[in-house]
């Protein structure tokens, strides 16, 4: 960690940091006075990431009154930073400044405005988005202090607002969009009551997955979209671009039209079984492993076969279908499977058995030419158009005033029927101990933390939309219980826990009944802000809906990136890897940069991890403390072995001068050996040379990774000085096809020894 333990740090976290909550219109926070003055990417923040859906989907909230993350903000004189929020800053402006269009992807409740940029919205909708509101928290030091320190202090705050709660997953999301849904819920029963469904299902299609709440979910997911899959022709349904939202649209489309879901069931549940049938017909015969991808291909199959009519298998066509497949096994690899071409080719290849052993055509369920115009009848009516400025009256949020709660007077409602912490559509507890004691952390720092949204039910009952996770850290450590989803009082999974990892506070180890009275009252009188939305208000309020937008954080920040490195670590570091990446960007790159799409600051990573592998064979002569050998069935693979071991060690830089010093030589170390590797492509340093370089399997679907730079950066390091580089290139690929197991041999214990013997003689 930086240097958190000196005294006049820890003074201005305690008593001298002043933080302002505010509501203000998106018309004064974008006046032109204020964004002369507001600096929305210092050079801690990571780049502009947000695609057209993230960037659609946020104007989208922020028409719709929706409750949105506040801008964190911190002044210094007349200058302000925003030190989160620059994604939804920068979204604002571009818009204002039509950079971009809303396209139909990113609008769930407004299909209408597609294809709009702000100069086309109707005067009354641009009024509505410049009167909305937006919450603000600035951050002030209130004495005077260097700037080495007020950087520190920013980059604290960064990180406690861009490392705490883990965002929802993709399945969480739709866990949570679904919650309502009845087939969804009599998905969800058969796989709790039939235990050998569940078994066979498991087995079918979930074949290496260990049983989970997570994977109950991920089961319940995979039926809905094979339920509708008949309906996607394949060719669309391959080129992965709105791939759930359309699902989405269609199976929504397809559920407004059935009059007996339980019968619907059934039907779809004799087809699932059918598969059942077949995979233990080819389990039986010796086929090396359940493929999901076989089942799930053949499912899809004999679902279409049912709706037209077709009589079901048969015992002897079983036995040709497990022919066919067993010829053609290849196609069903999981290597690559997700490409357009791979799965086009699965489905294909089914469907070229059944048309010809039942003379049934697949050809528009594999392409169809008129699905596009099908599909935008489903999403939006021309009743939607017209209404677009009355739905958005009708939806639109009245966003209530915040009211502050002490921690003692919040603990003392979730232990009541009339307090649901973790109402159906909300997520399971998995909040790590190491993000619940960074939340105990900031509340004894006294760093504000996000509010807490409730949806009063007219019933009197308050679901928590968003703060589950820090409410039940905060219970969690003071040793308490709360009522849960079945009213019954339980305690939370990380009860009494230890405090850990702490950055600032000397705490670590202890838990709430060894803090002295006064640390324990600092807790319980901590203020949260609780934002009440009234169903009473809000006829038309979707609590999922806000649970999804507050919660679904797009691109979210890892811990252990370059994207949080670029906040965190010493300035003199980041710089110098940035500049070489830059440098040689058009060719050294794990990711190439593309005008307009995200960059993720990949390349940076690739260049600092390299760094800190050549920091390690410099000091110790050795690679093992950095990357690892794994051993798989068909190949070998290397990868860092603990990529958090980095993040601590780079965050320790600007304490330790010595190895500071170390490391930015470490860094030169690297951009010398960078120019060395394209001195190998003697004057044809192009990316396609590198790509065919790398390619020793010469795959139509290359894509570059980090372990072809370990691999090369282990050789050239320990031979550049030595060896030709005419033997350096050579032994570069050699290495590379004997990890990649490009010669197709079998790979086992003995193939690993040697490899990693091979490559240990290098240094």
């Amino acid at each position: 960690m930086y240097s958190l333990t000196e005294n006049s740090f820890l003074n201005i976290f305690k008593g001298s940091l002043k933080i302002t909550p505010r509501t203000i219109s998106i018309k004064t926070l974008l006046s032109e006075r204020n964004l002369r003055r507001i600096n929305y990417k210092p050079y801690y923040q990571r780049n502009y990431v947000w695609d057209n859906v993230k960037q659609t989907f946020f104007i989208e909230s922020v028409l719709l009154g929706t409750e949105i993350p506040p801008l964190i903000l911190f002044k210094s004189g007349s200058s302000i930073e925003v030190i989160d929020g620059r994604q939804r800053f920068e979204t604002l402006k571009r818009f204002i400044e039509n950079d971009f269009s809303l396209i139909d992807r990113g609008l769930l409740s407004l299909p209408a405005l597609a294809k709009q940029n702000f100069n086309k919205l109707k005067d009354e909708i641009k009024e509505i988005f410049w009167n909305s509101n937006i919450r603000v928290y600035e951050f002030e030091v209130i004495v005077g202090i260097d700037s080495n320190l007020e950087d520190k202090i920013k980059k604290e705050i960064f990180r406690r607002y861009n490392t705490g709660i883990t965002p929802l997953t993709s399945i969480e999301v739709d866990s949570a969009k679904y919650d309502s849904d009845n087939l969804s819920n009599l998905f969800e029963k058969v796989l709790i009551d039939d235990d050998s469904f569940y078994a066979k299902f498991k087995k079918a299609f979930f074949y290496n997955d260990v049983d989970s709440i997570e994977l109950k979910e991920r089961m319940i997911d995979f039926l809905r979209k094979s339920f509708v899959l008949s309906r996607f022709p394949i060719s669309r349904y391959a080129q992965g671009n709105r791939r759930n939202e359309t699902l989405s649209i269609l199976y929504q489309a397809f559920i407004n039209t059935i009059e007996d879901l339980k019968l619907e069931l059934d039907l779809f549940k004799n087809e699932i079984e059918n598969v059942f049938a077949i995979n233990e017909y080819f389990f039986q015969k010796g086929l090396a492993q359940n493929n999901r991808l076989i089942n799930e291909s053949i499912l899809w199959a004999i679902r279409i076969l049912d709706q037209e009519g077709i009589p079901v298998l048969s015992m002897d066509l079983n036995e040709k279908l497990y022919q066919h497949i067993n010829s053609n096994l290849h196609i069903y690899s999981e290597d690559n499977s997700f490409y357009y071409r791979n799965i086009i080719e699965r489905f294909e290849n089914v469907a070229s058995f059944f048309e010809s052993v039942l003379s049934f055509k697949f050809e528009l369920f594999i392409k169809r030419n008129d699905f596009t115009e099908d599909l935008i009848k489903l999403t939006q009516t021309d009743k939607d158009a017209e209404n677009v400025l009355s739905n958005l009256e009708s939806l639109r949020i009245n966003k209530p005033s915040p009211v502050s709660k002490p921690i003692e007077e919040i603990l003392s409602d979730v232990i009541t029927y009339k307090y649901l912490i973790r109402p159906s559509y909300q997520r399971q507890e998995r909040v790590s101990i190491l993000k619940a004691s960074a939340i105990i952390e900031s509340i004894l720092l006294g760093i504000n933390l996000p509010p807490i949204f409730i949806y009063k039910r007219k019933d009197g009952i308050k679901e928590v939309i968003d703060g589950q996770q820090r409410l039940l850290s905060i219970i969690a450590f003071l040793g308490k219980q709360y009522i849960n989803e079945t009213n019954n009082l339980t305690y939370s999974s990380n009860n009494n826990f230890k405090l850990k990892g702490l950055k600032i506070l000397d705490k670590n180890g202890k838990n709430y009944s060894s803090f002295s009275p006064l640390e324990q009252d600092k807790i319980l009188d901590f203020v949260i802000d609780e934002i009440v939305i009234e169903e009473n208000l809000n006829n038309n309020f979707s609590a999922t809906d806000l649970f999804i937008r507050l919660n679904q954080k797009p691109y979210p920040i890892n811990n252990n990136s370059f994207e949080m490195w670029n906040s965190t670590v010493d300035n003199d570091v980041i710089n110098n890897i940035k500049k070489i990446t830059d440098k040689s960007i058009d060719w050294f790159y794990n990711k190439e940069r593309v005008s307009g799409k995200t960059d993720r600051m990949e390349n940076e990573e690739l260049v600092t991890i390299l760094s800190y592998l050549v920091f390690h064979l410099e000091k110790h002569n050795s690679y093992d403390k950095v990357l690892g050998l794994f051993l798989r069935s068909d190949r070998i693979t290397c990868r860092i072995k603990n990529k958090s071991a980095i993040t601590d060690f780079l965050s320790k830089l600007d304490e330790n001068i010595s190895e500071k010093e170390i490391f930015l030589n470490s860094i030169t170390k690297t951009e010398e050996l960078i120019c060395f590797f394209g001195e190998l492509f003697e004057g044809h340093l192009k990316k396609d040379a590198v790509n065919e370089f790398f390619n020793v399997k010469n795959s139509k679907t290359f894509r570059r990774s980090y372990q072809d730079f370990y691999i090369t950066w282990l050789v050239i390091y320990s031979k550049y000085k030595v060896w030709n580089k005419e033997t350096i290139r050579r032994t570069i690929v050699d290495m590379l096809i004997e990890l990649k197991n490009g010669n197709n041999v079998e790979v086992d214990e003995e193939y690993f020894n040697s490899f990693k013997k091979r490559l240990d003689s290098l240094l």
